[in-house]
């Protein structure tokens, strides 16, 4: 399945992405839906039944176009910040993939989420452009962290393996 590209009409939401990705009629029985970053995350109720799927719609926005990817929770889509209430829609499935795809959202939602100050350890050392190599960074807020002082942004860190060790208080 590729991307879908042109001029997006009006405002940039998730709805607005959702319906430019699989048109106005499929956008009416989104439930809910969510933008973390450039992804949304919605709960969709089927055209013929009541049951409730899960849908990621990967973004991007560049010179004024819109492109973008839909992913059903059926295909294992490759984000998992799909918030608690989306989730909490889904109707029961017996698909494995979204089966595991849910379990990697709810298992990311489990973890301990860092406070500014943290230091955050991650299972494998992170390669920065500047050649340094970091498992444990201090979180300063966002996707950005710090070691001895020195800035660092880590993009879509809360999808690798980490513990947190707090600050004293």
């Amino acid at each position: 399945m590729g991307w879908t590209a042109g001029q997006l009409d009006g405002p940039f939401s998730a709805r607005a992405a959702i319906a430019f990705e699989c048109g106005d009629e499929f956008a009416e029985r989104v439930i809910d839906a969510a933008l973390k970053g450039n992804v949304v995350y919605a709960a969709v109720r089927a055209h013929d039944s009541d049951y409730v799927f899960g849908l990621v719609v990967y973004t991007e926005r560049n010179a004024g176009v819109l492109y973008t990817k839909g992913v059903t929770e059926e295909m294992g889509p490759g984000d998992f910040d799909c918030p608690a209430r989306i989730l909490d829609l889904l109707s029961p499935t017996d698909s494995d993939y979204a089966q595991t795809w849910r379990a990697h959202c709810r298992a990311r939602l489990a973890r301990p989420r860092p406070r500014v100050g943290d230091t955050v350890v991650f299972a494998a050392p992170i390669k920065f452009t500047d050649g340094a190599r970091h498992t444990r960074l201090t979180y300063c807020g966002g996707s950005r962290f710090s070691s001895d002082g020195k800035p660092y942004r880590v993009g879509k860190w809360s999808q690798l393996d980490y513990d947190v060790e707090r600050a004293a208080a």
